[in-house]
């Protein structure tokens, strides 16, 4: 039996085929300056202030990594550094910036999944873990 270059371009064509099966449908990077990206994002840190038992408002200091998938709808993936605000809950402050001190911005980082259905108008978060 010799060797044939026909059956290495086939056993290569399988493979990426495969290889590539593998990643449909899964996450991607997503760009944080597309629009429901960012409403996403928002909906998700407003939900994560109205859970929260402190007094002051929670902010996204920084964003380490946003990714999406489509499944029937949109799920965006956040990963986030959060901090604290001077502003109250109860206040009527429109822009609220992460305090510069460390004592007092008490980071953590959080991952929120949202899931978007943009077309009924539907966004949910789907889930919440800070640390």
């Amino acid at each position: 039996m010799g060797f044939s270059w026909k059956a290495v371009g086939l056993f290569l064509v399988a493979f990426v085929m495969v290889a590539n099966a593998t990643l449909v449908g899964g996450p991607i990077d997503a760009n944080l300056n597309d629009p429901g990206v960012k409403d996403a994002l928002q909906m998700a840190v407003s939900e994560h202030n109205k859970r929260s038992n402190d007094a002051y408002l929670r902010e996204v200091s920084s964003v380490i990594k946003v990714q999406k998938q489509v499944v029937s709808g949109i799920k965006y993936i956040f990963r986030v550094n959060m901090g604290r605000t001077a502003c109250r809950k109860d206040g009527a402050e429109s822009s609220c910036a992460v305090h510069t001190d460390a004592d007092q911005a008490k980071a953590y980082v959080c991952t929120f999944e949202v899931w978007s259905q943009p077309w009924i108008g539907s966004i949910k978060l789907l889930k919440e873990d800070c640390k």
